[in-house]
């Protein structure tokens, strides 16, 4: 298995509908890419999300991160949103 950490800041007027356009469109493609295993988004601040996207394999995350870019940019070019801190790799241990 192997995950992604986006850290993402955003205006705090703007969070509630970051996450309700994740919600409402990105999920659903996730969903339908074989591989996905679990994705989350974290509000860690007042201006600042963290998803969290676990893939079955690497090429897949890979895929994932593509496509989470692209959605991104395709889907939230209103709202002030800025990818802060991007690390990924193989998951060691877990719980689940």
């Amino acid at each position: 298995m192997f995950a992604s950490f986006r850290t993402y800041r955003v205006n705090s007027d703007q969070r509630d509908e970051v996450i309700r356009r994740v919600d409402e469109s990105w999920l659903e493609e996730l969903r339908k890419q074989p591989g996905a295993l679990s994705y989350l988004v974290i509000a860690t601040g007042p201006e600042e999300l963290v998803s969290v996207t676990a893939c079955r394999d690497e090429k897949t995350l890979e895929t994932v991160i593509e496509r989470s870019a692209e959605w991104v940019g395709g889907h939230l070019l209103d709202i002030d949103v800025t990818l802060v801190d991007q690390r990924h790799g193989q998951v060691v241990s877990h719980l689940g």
